[in-house]
């Protein structure tokens, strides 16, 4: 068997400037000659006490940002602070270089020590890795880059020491060494006093301790994940090394500040390769995603639980999916949880009562409840049904991609790799385990159709890597390493589970291993990946926020061949994950992910700062107003009368035609775009906005349109882009080079200014639906929870239910949720409408309803991110706020223009018409008061604004109840009600 080795390229465009940009922050420093020496004296990078001037570094940092286009920051960022040891403290300049997973961080980092020697003589450097897996990683990679770099660099020796507690003795070397020296150390290794790194030891012999040997070099320090290294404990133990400086490399870096911006101030940032510009140059695989749910099904009352990180006041929550009882349906949605809560109150489901959250546990990855029992971050739970249906589906996708992608790319010399993240390792590798059982089935079924797997079995072409603890006389015994705190013994089972995959690394990518499905629970996370991923499939639930990126990142890398080269043909490179959630869910939450740490967040809505609207004292002030407002305070009571035999009869002819649903499972595939919006304010004249909008998307396309925009202008229906959905003009400030311009909710662009965001939104997936496996389920008391959400009385749902065909009745048992959310939804819009029918108005004696006018009008009022316009003579405010183009229509053709109006107003939302609860109080749009055609008579009028004058035509039936129970209360009160259109010639 020959063994496929990895070809490196040293000519790609993005790593080649990332590693420039690191060596220009060094411009000017004179090369470093090395003597020659015997002996163990220390050879340093730099004198012990000497320090690298720090406005000379500020100066080549700005040069380095201005040449890679990013925010020139204010001033240099230091370290500066207490050591882990003793009481003395330690300053240093630290650089970050931030570039997206998968287009080759390590082997920039690995190439840019070679380039710092290079230019400047430094041979001394730590990497440091927060994990085994990473740690590991870079090992690997040292290794079979080895004969690469030592091709462009003249075959000068570098040597890699991998730092443990058992081979403290190789500092010596380390510190005294003449050639290029690389030290590799997990911050565990050295963060805590009692390390074996700051005590004596007999395998160093003299005065000096092993820490003092890494001082005494200056080394400099490379942060890998550089995200990881934030406590107080690894910032005071970096500080221990007497770093020269450190550069600190990662997709996601974060520092400490307070809002993202300071956060980015705080990197000194000189390299950003961003994901939308990895995705745009094809520097990773393209994503598309294939969404598996459920559909119509609550009967399973699964618990899924995600990690939420603690904050200030709040402490350890997690983000759970429950079935949730509202209004009597039931809902799967999500809500989050503290130490405390009990799911029953949360979610009103009876299958939860007696569940309450006695601790979060992090470091075992398992939430306690107070009846005893434990439920994993990482585990859904029993494998139901419904949930074999899911894995079933999910693997079988998995299988046929797999097997599509072999056939497409055999002919270019790539083996096809697919990796398996599930819930538990029980459900693997028992022998009655249902993932392995489901893989077994479908591989055997559908290798038929793809010749070359026909001589394969299910066996020979699948692996699982978990971390295995074996004892003697006893089973082998599956480990979680995915817990945190790990003791020494996890730590070493995890090495080995990850050791066991590192070194097969080239060995999976060669035609003659079999093994091409991979199956892994916690194990593969950072830190591992492999070029000829194609497929991830989650078998798993999410355990902590930032999961799905993590998952992606091990198939991100682009695909080689069995020459161990790249292949970038058009169409090879895309990475399918068949996800156990919906196509757009999956999306939105990998897009966040990517986001959480970017630069390009969506705009935040601002309180902007708007002219407050002044209030017409002479309208408000006069009798007209005054009598009107008392008029329109006029309180009426309402009595309901029921034909409960009517209503009866109606609710079975109902729900005899209803359709009610069934369990299906649903499939939808798309791809995976982000695009990028930047809009841009150029200029502000005469009321005119002139804006550039530039869109650029992770496949490549870009479009660049500039047009002219006026007060009132939505650039969502303009561009036709729902991606727009805020940007609509509402305030225009023309001030020259200060103008600006307000949007509805996405606050105030200046001049010369730029609002960037990112979505994921506007792709499109194709749904395919397949039935599940029929299946009865037992049926709870419905008839209590529709007597709870509808108020009517038991004998009525009875009576009701049995008066149902009976082939409508049998639908119960196939679906007792989906049917019962029917039942109860069928039955309150049916009693909404006869009440609404039904309903009669009268005036009470009490006579006016408590509103103040004063109250619901004062002297001026701020809409935040509301849209106004400006008002006329006879408007009860200078500014009138609309919620859309018929209101703005209405307002500015008819309220406005015409003089016969003596004043007209919005109603403030507080002002309410007393509705029954199944429908819900109304708040009307205008009131108005006009003279009639021959000017003899003040009209009282409130008209209410809609689409479409025909009640039954209105998009909500809500609507047209609320209209009709309107109606019936404002004829009681001598004010003219209708509902218009705002079109009409004669609308009074």
């Amino acid at each position: 068997m020959t063994k496929l080795k990895i070809h490196f390229e040293s000519d790609q465009e993005h790593q080649i400037r990332a590693i420039d940009s690191a060596i220009k922050l060094f411009n000017g420093y004179t090369k470093r000659i090395i003597p020659f020496q015997l002996g163990d004296d220390t050879i340093a990078n730099i004198d012990q006490y000497e320090m690298l001037d720090e406005e000379w570094l500020f100066d080549n940092l700005l040069e380095v940002q201005k040449e890679n286009r990013l925010v020139q920051d204010m001033f240099l960022n230091f370290d500066d602070g207490f050591e882990l040891m003793g009481v003395d403290s330690w300053r240093y300049p630290y650089y970050t270089c931030e570039m997206e997973t998968g287009t080759g961080k390590t082997y920039v980092y690995l190439r840019t020590i070679h380039e710092l020697r290079k230019n400047y003589g430094w041979g001394k450097f730590i990497i440091i890795v927060p994990s085994v897996a990473i740690y590991e990683g870079v090992v690997k990679t040292f290794s079979i880059t080895k004969d690469h770099f030592a091709s462009l660099y003249d075959n000068e020796t570098i040597n890699l020491t991998q730092y443990s507690g058992q081979k403290i003795s190789k500092l010596r070397g380390f510190a005294s060494s003449s050639a290029v020296e690389v030290l590799v150390m997990t911050i565990d290794s050295f963060n805590k006093e009692t390390n074996v790194i700051y005590k004596p030891t007999e395998k160093l012999q003299g005065e000096k301790l092993p820490y003092q040997y890494i001082q005494e070099t200056r080394p400099i320090i490379l942060l890998d994940e550089s995200q990881n290294y934030g406590s107080p404990k690894s910032l005071q133990a970096l500080r221990t090394l007497h770093p020269l400086f450190a550069i600190k490399y990662s997709a996601t870096p974060k520092e400490n500040g307070r809002t993202a911006e300071e956060n980015r101030e705080l990197m000194n940032r000189f390299y950003n390769l961003t994901p939308v510009d990895a995705f745009k140059q094809n520097l990773v695989k393209k994503i598309e995603v294939l969404g598996v749910t459920e559909q119509n099904n609550y009967n399973n009352n699964q618990i899924s639980l995600m990690l939420k990180e603690g904050r200030a006041g709040y402490g350890l929550g997690v983000e759970a999916r429950l079935n949730v009882v509202k209004n009597g349906e039931m809902r799967t949605e999500t809500i989050n949880l503290k130490k405390g809560d009990n799911l029953f109150d949360k979610t009103g489901n009876e299958n939860f009562r007696g569940l309450e959250i006695e601790e979060i546990n992090k470091k075992d990855g398992v939430v306690v409840f107070t009846n005893g029992t434990e439920h994993k971050f990482a585990e859904g739970g029993a494998v139901t049904l419904s949930k074999e249906e899911i894995f079933r589906v999910q693997i079988e996708e998995t299988i046929k991609t797999h097997m599509q992608k072999q056939k497409q790319v055999l002919g270019k010399g790539v083996k096809v790799l697919s990796l398996f993240f599930i819930d538990k390792v029980a459900n693997y590798v028992e022998n009655d385990g249902i993932i392995r059982k489901i893989f077994d089935e479908a591989f055997e079924r559908l290798k038929v159709r793809y010749p070359f797997y026909a001589g394969y079995s299910a066996s020979d072409v699948r692996e699982g890597y978990f971390a295995k603890k074996t004892t003697k006389g006893k089973p082998d015994q599956f480990v979680d390493t995915a817990i945190e705190n790990k003791s020494n013994a996890d730590k070493e089972l995890e090495q080995a589970a990850y050791n066991l995959i590192m070194k097969d690394k080239e060995k999976l990518l060669s035609f003659d291993e079999k093994t091409c499905f991979i199956f892994a629970h916690s194990a593969l996370k950072e830190g591992w990946d492999n070029p000829n991923v194609f497929q991830i499939c989650t078998l798993n639930n999410a355990t902590s926020e930032r999961r799905k990126r993590q998952e992606i990142g091990r198939g991100l890398r682009i695909s080689v061949d069995q020459d161990g080269k790249r292949v970038t043909d058009e169409g090879v490179n895309v990475l399918t994950v068949i996800a156990n959630e919906s196509y757009e869910s999956y999306c939105e939450q990998l897009q966040s992910d990517y986001l959480e740490n970017g630069d390009t967040p969506p705009p935040r809505p601002s309180n902007a700062s708007k002219a407050a609207a002044i209030r017409n004292d002479k309208i408000y002030n006069s009798q007209g107003f005054k009598d009107f407002w008392k008029k329109l305070c006029k309180k009426t009571t309402y009595e309901i009368n029921v034909d409960s035999e009517e209503l009866v009869k109606t609710c079975i002819a109902k729900l005899s035609i209803q359709k009610f649903p069934e369990p299906n499972i649903v499939v939808v595939k798309g791809k995976f775009v982000m695009t990028q919006f930047e809009i841009k304010l150029i200029g502000v004249v005469n009321e005119t906005v002139k804006l550039e909008i530039r869109k650029t998307d992770s496949n490549g396309n870009e479009d660049l349109f500039k047009r002219n925009f006026r007060r009132g202008d939505d650039l969502a229906k303009i561009a036709k882009d729902d991606r727009l959905k805020g940007f609509k003009v509402v305030g225009i400030t023309e001030e020259e080079e200060y103008s600006e311009i307000t949007f509805s909710d996405k606050g105030i662009l200046r001049v010369g200014e730029t609002i960037k965001f990112t979505s994921e939104k506007g792709q499109k997936g194709d749904p395919q639906y397949r039935q599940e496996a029929q299946s009865t389920y037992p049926v709870f008391n419905f008839i209590k929870r529709a007597e709870e959400a509808t108020h009517l009385k038991k004998n009525t749902l009875v009576e009701i239910f049995k008066g149902l065909p009976e082939e409508v009745k049998s639908r119960i048992f196939k679906n007792p949720e989906g049917f019962t959310s029917v039942f109860i939804e069928t039955i309150k819009n049916t009693l909404a409408d006869h009440i609404a029918d039904k309903i009669e108005y009268t005036l009470t004696e009490e006579g006016l309803m408590s509103y103040s006018a004063e109250d619901f009008f004062p002297e001026s009022r701020k809409y935040p991110q509301k849209e106004l316009i400006e008002g006329s003579d006879w408007s009860l405010y200078d500014k009138v706020q609309i919620d859309s183009d018929i209101e703005r229509r209405f307002v500015e053709y008819k309220l406005n223009d015409d003089d016969q109006i003596v004043c007209f107003f919005k109603f403030p939302n507080q002002f309410k018409i007393s509705l029954p609860k199944i429908i819900g109080n109304y708040n009307p749009d205008w009131g108005i008061i006009r003279w009639d055609e021959n000017k003899k008579f003040k009209l009282e009028l409130v008209r209410e604004t809609k689409g479409n004058v025909n009640p039954n035509l209105l998009q909500f039936p809500n609507e047209k109840r609320k209209i009709d129970c309107a109606t019936k209360h404002f004829s009681l009160t001598e004010v003219d009600y209708k509902q218009i259109t705002g079109e009409e010639a004669n609308w009074w």
